[in-house]
């Protein structure tokens, strides 16, 4: 995430609040509602943006979809009863507002990793209380921690609240997970970034924005983009089993732009636990993942399409 700019849209929360579930309901390995935007199928018959042409043009002009893997990879931890818990303060609290990490007393395991890109993101989801602590640009303190800000998200809600993200959506929600890339499946919808993020402008169920390109083409944060369901991707050549995954679930639930970011166009993945910085890990190169940053380059991008809304 970089700096927000956008003001919080308290009554999009209020839509976006779903009932509690079971603890059955929402896992750590499957977090929040079912209704949960990431966790809702694009309906058939959706509706494409006017100007998606021309956003898409510009998102995907080098022709790849990059995976952060490890630099920008999402480290996910599970705190157990006898993880060290810790008042986390926030850096910019002057800025942005009162800390929400402390609040409570956090867990966070010993071993826990930061990433090691400017974001700096952990996450530990606390299965205990249904309770996801993000952070951004974590930092050991001592014994303790401090972050520039963070969020404490519920394991059940929509997947949407804080300032963990640009756009104000749950840094668990949309990561590709490591299990899902050995699996075969992602069941939810990915998060994207961009570096043609649009300023000002906010589309639900993004709360708020990082963005700030004047482009007429850019990307407003919280649109939802799609693969072109009609592709047929068994007739594509050269995929490997990872993008083949990754292609399908974009083409079943989508993605959400949610971060500004360096790069055209890149999504959200789990840092793997054997992840280097000469490799993303033993499961993301066995699915074709070569490096960090991987452009996913066999997948044609120039199918993806920018729905009208998120329920299509």
């Amino acid at each position: 995430m970089r700096r927000a700019a956008g003001v919080a849209l308290a009554c999009l929360g209020l839509l976006l609040a779903s009932p509690p579930l079971t603890p059955s309901a929402a896992t750590v390995d499957r977090p929040f509602a079912t209704s949960s935007p990431f966790n809702t199928a694009v309906p058939a018959g959706t509706r494409t943006d006017p100007a998606s042409a021309a956003m898409v043009a510009r998102a995907t002009r080098t022709r790849q979809l990059h995976a952060n893997l490890v630099a920008y990879g999402i480290p996910v931890l599970t705190a157990t009863p006898s993880t060290p818990r810790h008042r986390v303060t926030c850096s910019m609290a002057a800025a942005w507002g009162p800390c929400p990490l402390t609040r409570q007393a956090l867990p966070i395991p010993l071993d826990a990793r930061p990433s090691t890109g400017d974001d700096g993101a952990l996450v530990v989801v606390d299965p205990a209380t249904g309770t996801i602590g993000e952070y951004w640009q974590a930092r050991r303190s001592g014994s303790g921690w401090t972050a520039s800000y963070g969020a404490v998200n519920d394991l059940a809600g929509s997947g949407w609240g804080g300032s963990s993200t640009g756009a104000g959506a749950s840094r668990l929600a949309g990561v590709v997970r490591v299990r899902e890339i050995r699996a075969g499946l992602i069941p939810h919808a990915l998060v994207l970034q961009s570096d043609n993020v649009c300023a000002g402008t906010v589309r639900p169920p993004a709360l708020k924005t990082d963005g700030t390109s004047r482009r007429t083409d850019c990307l407003p944060e919280g649109a939802r983009l799609q693969l072109d369901p009609a592709l047929d991707l068994a007739e594509v050549p050269g995929l490997t089993p990872g993008e083949r995954t990754v292609a399908r679930a974009l083409q079943v639930y989508g993605g959400y732009v949610i971060d500004r970011a360096g790069t055209p166009l890149s999504a959200s993945f789990e840092r793997a636990p054997d992840a280097t910085a000469s490799s993303p890990g033993a499961v993301y190169r066995a699915a074709g993942f070569g490096w960090d940053y991987d452009g996913m380059d066999a997948v044609p991008w120039h199918r993806l399409r920018v729905l009208r809304t998120w329920q299509g």
